[in-house]
């Protein structure tokens, strides 16, 4: 789901934060503590200090990842709060403005019904 669709629906939010999971690290990258195969050719030699090399990059790269996945739920849940607190805070001022409005339009029967002349006052 593209990110500009989320915005402000706390539920999506929150069900993507849900989905964000670090991909688990693949039993290859356990080869880096052991030392390069020095036996053999040069090319057998020179492929262990490549693969050493290249398994160290990846496991860079899930790191970062990783890393990277955790702030972006971390900033999409806080995100989902923020909405919902504003929610809060508009349904409260939206309810205040109504109890305002309603009082008002009492008041203003109550000034109105005070006016107009009863019916046993028209005939007397």
């Amino acid at each position: 789901m593209p990110a500009q669709q989320i915005n402000g629906d706390t539920e999506a939010m929150s069900a993507y934060a849900g989905q964000l999971t670090a991909p688990a690290m693949p039993p290859s990258l356990a080869r880096l503590g052991t030392p390069p195969n020095l036996t053999g050719l040069f090319e057998g030699i020179a492929m262990s200090v490549l693969d050493k090399a290249a398994t160290a990059a990846m496991a860079a790269l899930l790191t970062k990842v990783t890393e990277d996945m955790v702030t972006d739920s971390t900033k999409v849940k806080a995100a989902a709060a923020g909405y919902t607190a504003a929610d809060v805070a508009s349904a409260l001022t939206l309810a205040t403005s109504a109890t305002k409005v309603i009082k008002q339009g009492v008041d203003l029967f109550k000034k109105t019904a005070g006016t107009v002349p009863q019916s046993s006052e028209k005939t007397a």
